[in-house]
């Protein structure tokens, strides 16, 4: 076992680190994950060469369904590690190890650690992954390569290196995102939107792209995107212009109408970027983070039209390239090219979000997901 650095942290905490590892080492019961009976949330922590500083490893915590607070179970050695993708219902976690490698393990629902399955190489260093709904394929955008690729899962949830599919795709691909219906791709890229269709048997992506969505007039330049969880309703954080354009989704051709495009960050901030956006599981609210104004933004939705009223800003981790919201609904989790991890909130009637915890690490996480488990029955 690597030895494990993480700052700040008081004696409890070291202590429940230390009972941990011996449950993953089998010499002991977890306690917490025998006695709990809300299930098991773990969140998942990555950095890269944006931090400018190496950690060689994906951190797994455990996270409180109490208050959202983390602590330390064990870190996954990996080099170079970069984004993250989850498959819950699967029980898989896909790791990128740059400049073009993806690792994929298996998670342990009582204990959130890792079990090494497959590592497959791609045609480029991909800067964003996601697995699609139905969980049979890993999707992949390549920034620099300016591709995207879609590489079939096995029946235990593994990539299968022979299968790997590389497709051109626009200027500067930043993310790629199924629809929920399981029909459509899209891909954000430099001043449009790429959608792709899946082939037929529904293991790879039709070879070319089926239209490009162009976003509202001006300075917009997507960058992520996220679905509502039972509407046909698209959100996307745009990086130039610090702003979120709302889209509505044709189910059938899977075309986007914009209808509404709000900023991130008050009015006299001209300077940031737009970086990442997630929408609460019940798909009551939406969060998008901006670089150097270090915020996250919160904005409700209309359930009737899909349209957006912004609940301001909060100030998160220094640098929040990605976050995450809990399967629960009720926190935000930060982290950034900063050497923090920040734990939002989120309040139940109006969406608005504060800070609950924030911890100092040794090495800013820049890429997170969290991910819940059910009790054992």
């Amino acid at each position: 076992m690597r030895d494990i650095s993480f700052r700040g942290w008081p004696k409890a905490a070291w202590a429940a680190l230390a009972m941990a590892l011996q449950c993953l080492s089998g010499h002991a019961a977890a306690p917490e994950a025998a006695a709990a009976n809300d299930g098991v949330s773990v969140a998942y922590f990555a950095g890269s060469d944006f931090s400018r500083s190496k950690r060689n490893a994906i951190g797994v915590y455990r996270m409180s369904s109490a208050d959202g607070g983390l602590t330390p179970v064990v870190e996954q050695p990996l080099e170079n590690p970069g984004p993250l993708a989850v498959h819950a219902g699967n029980r898989r976690l896909y790791a990128v190890s740059y400049p073009d490698k993806i690792h994929a393990y298996e998670i342990d629902p009582g204990t959130g650690g890792l079990k090494s399955l497959v590592e497959i190489q791609l045609p480029g260093r991909p800067e964003y992954i996601a697995v699609d709904r139905r969980g049979r394929c890993l999707l992949a955008a390549m920034y620099h390569q300016k591709q995207v690729v879609a590489c079939p899962l096995d029946e235990q949830g593994r990539p299968e290196a022979d299968r790997v599919q590389a497709l051109d795709a626009g200027e500067r691909p930043h993310a790629i995102l199924g629809d929920r219906h399981g029909k459509f791709v899209y891909v954000p890229c430099a001043g449009e939107i790429w959608q792709y269709a899946w082939n037929e048997d529904g293991t790879g992506l039709a070879p070319k792209e089926v239209a490009r969505h162009k976003p509202p007039q001006g300075r917009h330049r997507p960058r992520h995107l996220w679905f509502h969880p039972t509407k046909d309703w698209l959100y996307v954080v745009n990086e130039s212009s610090r702003t979120v354009t709302f889209f509505q989704v044709d189910p059938e051709t899977g075309g986007l109408t914009a209808v509404q495009t709000l900023p991130t960050v008050p009015e006299d901030v001209v300077k940031g970027s737009g970086a990442d956006i997630h929408v609460t599981p019940d798909g009551r609210f939406v969060y998008a983070s901006t670089r150097e104004h270090d915020s996250i933004a919160g904005f409700s939705i209309d359930q009737k039209s899909g349209e957006l009223t912004p609940l301001g800003q909060a100030a998160t981790a220094r640098g929040p390239r990605d976050f995450a919201i809990d399967p629960s609904g009720r926190f935000v989790v930060a982290g950034g090219t900063g050497r923090s991890i920040v734990v939002h909130a989120i309040d139940e009637e109006s969406g608005r979000t504060k800070t609950k915890h924030t911890y100092d690490v040794a090495v800013g996480p820049v890429w997170v997901e969290v991910v819940g488990f059910p009790p054992p029955r």
